[in-house]
């Protein structure tokens, strides 16, 4: 599993903010690896999604006269742009076990962010061979603006390892999803 970030602070018992490893200074990390609908595992066990992502430089928070400074004595800091990665947690993955649910435990500053893998999106999908997806209100309340394309990208991912019994339940949630968006303008 490959590290991407670590969790910096909260908004809430189930939003998360995840500083990016700095991919100009890991090998590996590239834009793809937190895309927009990419299933991430915290702390080994906490299942997210990463829903929208931020760009912030730290630097430009100091005040004018100290910019001109760095420019002399610290020219590094002025490209020390962040990627902050905006997570809705929407269960737990166990030993293959997987729980569809809000999380009882908060997560703690630190905690590392990885990649799930093809297996690990599968058993958090499959509970006795049944497509489940009943973290879909909290995409709702978190994410309306991007659940349709959130969505389409959830629905992609799970399109690899679905049968296609199991993934037309999933494109009738996304064409629902759609027609939702067009009927609310």
């Amino acid at each position: 599993m490959k590290k991407i970030a670590n969790i910096v602070k909260s908004t809430s018992h189930i939003e998360y903010v995840a500083q990016v490893i700095n991919p100009k200074k890991t090998v590996g990390i590239e834009s793809a690896d937190f895309c927009l609908g990419r299933f991430v595992l915290i702390d080994k066990k906490h299942v997210g999604i990463v829903y929208d992502t931020e760009l912030f430089n730290p630097n430009s928070l100091t005040l004018s006269a100290q910019k001109e400074d760095n420019n002399i004595y610290a020219p590094d800091l002025q490209d020390e742009v962040e990627v902050l990665l905006k997570i809705l947690l929407l269960g737990n993955l166990n030993d293959k076990k997987s729980k569809q649910d809000l999380p009882v435990e908060a997560l703690e500053a630190g905690m590392e962010v990885v990649q799930m893998s093809d297996e690990q999106i599968k058993d958090f999908h499959l509970i006795d061979e049944k497509v489940q997806v009943r973290y879909l209100s909290n995409l709702n309340s978190f994410g309306s603006k991007l659940n349709p394309g959130l969505f389409k990208a959830i629905s992609a991912q799970l399109q690899k390892f679905l049968s296609p019994e199991q993934y037309k339940i999933i494109k009738t949630i996304e064409r629902n999803l759609e027609w939702l968006m067009v009927c609310q303008g």
